[in-house]
């Protein structure tokens, strides 16, 4: 949410449509600002990725 008021504001520029349609903006992004964006991007998106396997191994053995 916090980078839509910089897009509507004018002050930080989308990336291409090409990114915007591919579902990769947050590569445009990471690019953009990499000392700002790796973190989010690249850590806590593991971790998140992490726990989203987790819960689904989780929903798979209660439904067995």
């Amino acid at each position: 949410m916090g980078a839509v008021f910089d897009f509507y504001s004018g002050t930080v520029e989308r990336p291409n449509k090409i990114w915007i349609n591919l579902g990769l903006e947050w590569l445009g992004r990471l690019l953009k600002e990499p000392k700002r964006m790796w973190k989010r991007y690249l850590y806590y998106g593991v971790i998140f990725g992490k726990y989203l396997v987790k819960e689904k191994w989780k929903l798979k053995d209660i439904k067995s």
